[in-house]
């Protein structure tokens, strides 16, 4: 049996190996073992012996010695100033044309400490300060220009459009823009199309990580493929360029005269992303320097072995501008809102329907080490369900609002590579393992909304209470075994992004608009 207090969370390791390292004294007595023996040079007088197993059976001077509160304090920096301008300078023959444009600079930084016994040793933590800054200096310009007003052959025809000049002290100049248009042939239906370049510059994070230490062995193939012991250092990576997007956005709004309230939309999505921030293990580092990427070359240290032959002797494992990802899929979202006094004079109240699903029909991701798969309805790691749903019904009759919500995925699988068989299996190989059961169910949740407007008067002065319930039903996720590896007892043998891990909780509180 072992709990919390028998291995704790926040346990130095070198303190803890000497701890449940006990021997049996010369008077009887339980004692740390490097206390026990006749050299003094290595005691530790403070060691306390730590049992391993039953409860309860520890005493608070034990648990404090190979406990601590490991921390680091960050701060981090914004700093903005910006000018904006907007407005409809001219009409043409459909009606005016707005225009907006602009400037920024931002400067963000990091800054910390953090305590020295803190910074390396413990189970979870070896905590170290980040330092860095960047700055940032952009312009936009956008637009919205009609072209159709009240034809025979257009409702209404607009072209929008947008650009973005943005300057990173770090990485450089990029620029990124929207073209778009929005076309209703009628009143009741509206269709749009969008074409875009989209970036993600590397955050502070991604940048300046100090990160942590470790030691490990890596096979050089430098140096005829020798087993090398080297320090590991996880940091950030100063050298990262912007993620980079291509979206194609297709949709159509359907909102029929003869059903006032209700409103259909269909959205497809195809979304192209090169340059994607990930990491690669140490030997895969070490591996593409050798088949001459210098990029990765720079993340390795060499020197001088006792032999006077250069080694590695340190390995950054940095994240770098190496994946490519693609992602299609669709949205539909249904929703109706009606007067109750509409059905009957003595009904009264609002009430609102609303219906949203997303369907993932491909998700890939290739980084050059693994060959790309499609993830869809892989629910383990950062495979999107195949479907997502969230279902709502409100009421509204003030000072009084209630909203029911549904929330779901779709089932799924361990991995779209596993062959699930029971007979006659294939041989099971890295690429694609043979499993007797590769299901995972999916899930629904309901939540509860609950407010009560306590106060509004003509200044504009308003407060209201509210009353949140998530999972109502206290509904557990699907449990998803971890594999021959296992998995950290800190780990969830759930997936947190696809499920609610929390279970039922409530919120409440009052909110003012003075």
């Amino acid at each position: 049996t072992s709990t919390s207090e028998n291995l704790p969370e926040i346990g130095n390791n070198a303190k803890f190996a000497r701890a449940f390292d006990a021997v049996r004294g010369a008077n009887g007595a339980i004692v740390c073992r490097v206390n026990a023996d006749a050299v003094t040079t290595n005691d530790d007088p403070a060691c306390v012996p730590f049992n391993l197993f039953g409860e309860n059976v520890n005493s608070q001077a034990a648990i404090d010695y190979v406990t601590g509160d490991p921390h680091r304090n960050q701060k981090f920096v914004q700093k903005v100033m910006a000018v904006s301008f907007s407005g409809e300078p001219l009409s043409l023959w459909a009606g005016p044309v707005s225009l907006a444009f602009g400037a920024e600079h931002r400067k963000e930084s990091v800054a910390g400490a953090v305590p020295t016994e803190y910074e390396a040793g413990w189970f979870v933590g070896n905590y170290r300060a980040s330092f860095g800054d960047y700055n940032v200096t952009e312009g936009f310009v956008e637009t919205v220009i009609p072209l159709a007003n009240g034809e025979a052959w257009a409702d209404s025809l607009d072209l929008n459009a947008a650009v973005r000049a943005t300057d990173y002290s770090t990485s450089g100049f990029v620029a990124t823009w929207k073209v778009g248009t929005t076309y209703a042939p009628i009143e009741d239906v509206r269709f749009r199309v969008t074409r875009s370049r989209d970036i993600r510059a590397p955050n502070l994070s991604e940048l300046f990580q100090a990160g942590g230490a470790n030691t490990n062995n890596v096979t050089d193939p430098f140096n005829g493929n020798a087993v090398t012991q080297y320090q590991g250092l996880a940091t950030g990576n100063p050298n990262l360029q912007p993620e980079k997007a291509d979206t194609w956005g297709l949709g159509v709004v359907v909102s029929p005269s003869f059903v006032p309230g209700f409103t259909a939309s269909f959205d497809y999505f195809n979304i192209n992303v090169k340059d994607a921030i990930g990491s690669v293990a140490a030997q895969e580092i070490v591996d593409r320097c050798f088949r001459g990427d210098t990029v990765y070359c720079a993340a390795i240290t060499r020197g001088p072995n006792a032999s006077g032959v250069l080694v590695i002797q340190q390995i950054r494992s940095q994240p770098f501008n190496l994946v490519t990802r693609q992602n299609r899929g669709f949205d539909v979202d249904l929703s109706y809102r009606t007067s109750l006094d509409q059905m009957a004079e003595s009904l009264a109240g609002n009430v609102t329907l609303r219906a949203l699903a997303t369907r993932y029909l491909e998700n890939y991701s290739e980084d050059g080490i693994a060959a790309p798969t499609d993830t869809v309805g892989q629910m383990t790691g950062d495979g999107p369900a195949r479907w997502r749903y969230r279902l709502s019904a409100g009421y509204d009759l003030d000072p009084i609002n209630v909203i029911l919500t549904a929330r779901g995925v779709s089932a799924g699988v361990y991995d779209n590579t596993n062959i699930e068989c029971s007979t006659a299996c294939p041989v099971s190989t890295t690429l694609n393992r043979t499993v007797g059961e590769n299901d995972i169910k999916g899930a629904w949740y309901f939540d509860l909304s609950l407010t009560y407007k306590f106060l509004e008067n003509d200044d504009g002065d308003e407060a209201e209470a509210f009353l949140n319930v998530r999972n109502i039903a206290d509904t557990d996720p699907a449990l998803v075994a971890q594999g021959p590896a296992g998995t950290s007892f800190l780990g969830q043998p759930a997936n947190a992004t696809l499920y609610d891990t929390l279970g039922r909780t409530f919120r409440a509180g009052v909110r003012f608009k003075m």
